[in-house]
């Protein structure tokens, strides 16, 4: 992404973040109908109502960003405790390589909790 391309993204999230400046709920109700061109009785006229359509859109909420399921199950299973008993289990088969380079004899103790500490 090029220098401009950044800076036209910036200006763009600036303008984003901006304030709107809304005092519909300060004003009279006959300024309120006029300003949106909009008769009481009646409401808006269906061409009205298509071109406010067409310029802003259907009237309807953008579903969340969602996380993916593997995300999700890769924070549960790295993340926080999980984390500590990873460590642990690899620690313990770290002291099992050591034991056993220096006595080939040995029962997998460490293995079997190794083993249990990933379960």
């Amino acid at each position: 992404m090029g220098k401009k391309a950044k800076a036209t993204k910036a200006k763009d999230l600036n303008n984003l973040k901006q304030e709107l400046e809304i005092d519909d709920h300060k004003i009279p109700i006959a300024e309120l109908y006029r300003r949106h061109n909009v008769n009481p009785e009646t409401g808006l006229s269906s061409q009205q109502a298509k071109a406010n359509l067409e310029r802003d859109g259907p009237n309807c909420l953008t579903p969340p960003k969602t996380t993916p399921e593997w995300v999700k199950f890769c924070k549960q299973l790295f993340g926080g405790f999980s984390m500590l008993l990873w460590v642990g289990a690899i620690l313990c088969y770290v002291a099992y390589a050591i034991e056993f380079s220096q006595n080939p004899d040995i029962l997998g103790d460490n293995v079997s909790l190794t083993r249990i500490i990933k379960i």
